[in-house]
C-alpha cells in the first residue's frame, strides 16, 4: 500500500538521479545498490503539515546501502516501515528496522543502513515543537531540559500501533477529503494530534517526569474532574451549577483554575468541545445529515450563529466541510 499518492516529489529508476535527490532531500551521502545489478526504483512523497514534515519512501526491491552524516537541524524522524527490513546502525546503537520494530532517529546523528525491499511512512519534526507542545500540555515544569526517545519503537505495543494508525490516518485525510483544503486550524488541528500522541504513547524522557509527580500539579484535579464531565456530556445541557458541583470547589476556584490551565473560562472550553465534536461529525457525516441536525445535535440552536463560529474556527463554512466530507 502507498501513502500520500498526491504528493509525490521524485520517482525514478535512475541511480545518479536518485543520489542527487536524496542528498538534498535528507543528506543522504551514500547510495548504492549491493550486487552487481544496479537497477533502482525510487519514489518520494512529501507533505508539509505546519512544521511537521510527512513522507512516504519506497526503494524498490533492490538492496541499497545508504549513509548520511549529522546535521545542524535538531529534529527527529520517526521510521514506520511498511514493508521489507534494514540493517542501521544510528550513531551508537545497531539493529533491524522492519514491520515489527521502528526508529526514531536523531538528525544530529549519522545513520548507516542495507535495506531490502524497503519503504516506510515518517514524519520529521524539530525537538522544539515538541517541547512547545509538551508545555502546553503539562507545564513548563515538566517540559524543560532535554527530550529523549527510546530510539527503538516497538510494534507490537499498542501505543505505538497508535501512533503510527494515527499517522495513517492524517496521511490518508491529507491524501484524500483534505487535499485540497486550506484551512490551517484543521491543519493545525491534525498536528496536534500527532504530537500528543508522540508525547504520551512513545516512551520520552518528559514522560517519566510525568511518572514520578501527581497529576494534580499539571492540572488540578476539580478542573480534571470538571474538563471529563464536559467531555462526557457534551451533547447535553451543561450548566455552571452542574460543573461546579462535580468539581467539587467554588465558582471562583474553577474559573480562575481553568484559565490558568486552559486559558479560557469552563463554559468557553465547553462551547469550545462542542464545536469540535460538531466539526468531526460535518466530516463524517451521512446522506442524511444537514448542518442544521448537526449544529443542533451539539447545543448549537441557532444554525446562523453556528456556521459564525465555526468557519471562524476553521476557516470554512459547516455547508463547505459537509460537501468534503469523507
Amino acid at each position: 500500500m502507498g501513502y500520500l499518492v498526491n504528493h509525490q516529489v521524485f520517482a525514478s529508476q535512475d541511480l545518479h538521479q536518485a543520489r542527487e535527490l536524496l542528498f538534498d532531500l535528507n543528506n543522504i551521502e551514500t547510495l548504492d545498490v549491493v550486487g552487481k545489478n544496479s537497477e533502482v526504483d525510487i519514489a518520494i512523497h512529501s507533505a508539509e503539515l505546519g512544521e511537521t514534515a510527512l513522507l512516504y519512501a519506497s526503494f524498490g526491491t533492490r538492496r541499497i546501502q545508504i549513509e548520511t552524516s549529522s546535521i545542524d537541524d535538531e529534529d527527529l524522524f520517526f521510521f514506520f516501515p511498511t514493508s521489507g527490513s534494514a540493517q542501521v546502525k544510528h550513531g551508537q546503537h545497531e539493529c533491524t528496522v522492519s514491520t515489527d520494530c521502528g526508529l526514531i532517529r536523531n538528525m544530529q546523528l549519522p545513520l548507516s543502513a542495507i535495506e531490502e525491499n524497503f519503504s516506510i511512512l515518517g514524519m520529521q519534526l524539530p525537538v522544539s515543537k515538541l517541547r512547545r507542545h509538551a508545555h502546553s500540555l503539562w507545564g513548563l515544569d515538566v517540559a524543560r531540559g532535554d527530550l529523549v526517545f527510546d530510539p527503538m519503537m516497538d510494534l507490537a505495543r499498542p501505543e505505538t500501533q497508535h501512533v503510527r494508525n494515527t499517522l495513517e490516518y492524517v496521511t490518508n485525510a491529507l491524501d484524500g477529503p483534505l487535499r485540497h483544503l486550506t484551512s490551517q486550524h484543521l491543519r493545525r488541528e491534525l498536528e496536534d494530534l500527532l504530537l500528543t500522541n508522540i508525547l504520551t504513547m512513545l516512551p520520552n524522557s518528559y514522560a517519566d517526569r510525568l511518572k514520578d509527580r501527581p497529576s494534580s500539579t499539571a492540572m488540578p484535579y476539580y478542573v480534571k474532574r470538571a474538563r471529563d464531565y464536559i467531555h462526557d456530556h457534551a451533547d447535553e445541557p451543561i450548566g455552571l451549577d452542574d460543573l461546579v458541583a462535580y468539581a467539587g470547589c467554588s465558582y471562583r476556584t474553577l474559573q480562575r483554575a481553568f484559565g490558568d490551565v486552559l486559558d479560557m473560562a469552563p463554559m468557553a472550553y465547553a462551547k469550545q468541545v462542542r464545536l469540535s465534536r460538531a466539526h468531526d461529525d460535518l466530516l463524517m457525516a451521512g446522506d442524511e445529515d444537514t448542518v442544521a441536525t448537526i449544529a443542533r445535535k451539539w447545543g448549537f440552536d441557532h444554525v446562523g450563529r453556528f456556521a459564525r463560529i465555526y468557519a471562524g474556527q476553521y476557516g470554512v463554512t459547516p455547508s463547505e466541510a459537509l460537501r468534503r466530507r469523507n
